[in-house]
């Protein structure tokens, strides 16, 4: 029977039936509309069936066959779970067939409790707690009160397999210390969380204005609280309501031994807090991605703006294991690139708003630009000697809305206007670029140009004729 063979090879089996089963089932939701047919009802597409909930059905049919199929069916279903608040409004109507309607659908909105599903899994897994041991990834969206807070953690409690986890960034604030040390100890079995994801939003203004909001009870003051079994600690997003900030990852920092630190799209963390945490994990830090946002917006901001006035050149390469590398640096020099035995690999983007020991900016000093120029040699060399070592290495630096790809010895950059003040003379050869500017994609209305790319020479005489500047 089949039931008979090894566990791994019936794992097989049946996880290739739950995506036959997949496959059958609808994957997405739909509603009625009447707003832009004058009248007549119209089936919309409302939006996608979540993936855990696909599994979930997939599996109907397998969990009751044995007890066997029905462990490994609710462990196949719930490995990973995305909760989100619920949002919206909806009129229903009697039917599910348009053609069986009778006149316009109903135009009371029924009330639905956004909480259903978090206040559902509080009590599913409470009740059941051999599935909630199935979890190994869980994703919480849109819960952001004390309230919600008390919840998350409570099914957090029950899962204890779990080994990644996406929370909102308020967590950090309305979560106690012993919440928090729950979630970061190590179990019995000797397993651990190894990835933390903390992702903030802008909250309405009446929400910061309420003073039942404004509560921390500073869990990262407690000595219990112990990042040290963190693998990687992912920061995202922005938020106007007691935000994520250096202090946080100093605290982080006494206990964190990271493999994995990314710091994207925020305002309210600076390189300080950045080096600290990343100076605590330098002898296991693999992966390293700090790309802030400025605060009006999808800009990214002026480097210079993030730091202290500290040179942290050197404590970038004092990482002996860092390989990826995408990073933010008020100024940069040669001491970055000096370094021929790091382990580096594949594309490194590093933005920078200046030179290191240069008092005066690029727009302002020749001499500021000129050692942005020599140090580009440095960085071909380094990528040379990554090729002797068979690693393939390509090093991208970006300054202003200029990109500078020193091993083919290019920049790219909107030229529009060089291209008017020169009457056309100049640039005499200029290709279109497939980059374009960093931070920034074109989609939230802002006047940006294709961009085209010159040799580093023709770039420089432009600067020094007043055609581009920084």
């Amino acid at each position: 029977m089949i039931s008979r063979l090894p566990f791994e090879l019936l794992s097989s089996i049946l996880e290739e039936a739950a995506r036959s089963n997949a496959r059958d089932i609808q994957h997405y939701t739909y509603g009625v509309d009447t707003t832009s047919t004058k009248g007549k009802v119209q089936r919309i597409l409302r939006g996608r069936v979540a993936n855990d909930s696909l599994r979930w059905l997939s599996t109907d049919a397998i969990r009751q066959v044995n007890p066997q199929w029905h462990n490994w069916a609710c462990h196949y279903a719930l490995r990973d779970l995305y909760i989100r608040r619920w949002r919206g409004s909806e009129r229903w109507t009697q039917s599910r067939k348009l053609h069986t309607i009778q006149g316009y659908p109903s135009k009371d909105v029924y009330y639905r409790d956004p909480y259903c599903s978090l206040r559902k899994t509080v009590d599913l897994f409470t009740n059941h707690p051999s599935l909630a041991s199935s979890v190994r990834r869980i994703f919480f969206d849109g819960f952001y009160g004390i309230e919600t807070t008390a919840m998350i953690f409570q099914v957090l409690k029950q899962c204890d397999g779990l080994d990644s986890v996406a929370l909102p960034w308020i967590t950090l604030r309305y979560g106690s210390d012993n919440d928090w040390a729950h979630l970061l100890r190590r179990r019995d079995d000797g397993t651990a969380l190894s990835s933390l994801e903390l992702l903030a939003v802008d909250l309405k203004q009446s929400q910061i204005k309420d003073h039942a909001r404004q509560v921390d009870k500073h869990p990262l003051n407690s000595y219990c609280v112990n990042f040290g079994h963190l693998r990687r600690i992912k920061l995202s997003g922005s938020s106007n309501l007691m935000p994520i900030n250096d202090d946080d990852l100093v605290a982080i920092s006494r206990t964190a031994r990271l493999r994995e630190l990314h710091i994207t799209g925020t305002t309210s963390i600076t390189t300080k807090g950045l080096v600290v945490l990343s100076r605590a994990s330098e002898a296991t830090l693999r992966i390293l991605e700090h790309s802030p946002l400025s605060d009006d917006g999808f800009e990214h901001p002026n480097a210079s703006s993030t730091g202290d006035g500290s040179h942290l050149c050197n404590d970038i390469i004092q990482c002996p294991h860092l390989s990826d590398l995408a990073i933010t640096l008020p100024t940069i020099c040669t001491d970055l690139f000096s370094e021929t035995t790091v382990n580096w690999v594949g594309d490194v983007r590093i933005r920078a708003a200046g030179v290191c020991g240069q008092d005066s900016s690029l727009e302002r000093s020749r001499d500021a630009r000129q050692a942005l120029f020599d140090l580009l040699p440095q960085v071909r060399s380094l990528i040379q000697a990554q090729q002797k070592r068979s690693i393939h290495l390509n090093i991208e630096i970006y300054i202003d809305h200029f990109i500078f790809e020193p091993s083919k010895q290019l920049v790219h950059a909107d030229l529009t206007v060089g291209e008017i003040l020169s009457d056309g003379s100049w640039p005499a050869m200029a290709v279109p670029s497939s980059k374009g500017p960093y931070g920034q994609t074109g989609q939230y209305g802002k006047d940006e140009r294709a961009y085209q790319c010159i040799h580093e020479q023709e770039f420089l005489e432009g600067l020094q004729k007043g055609y581009i500047s920084f």
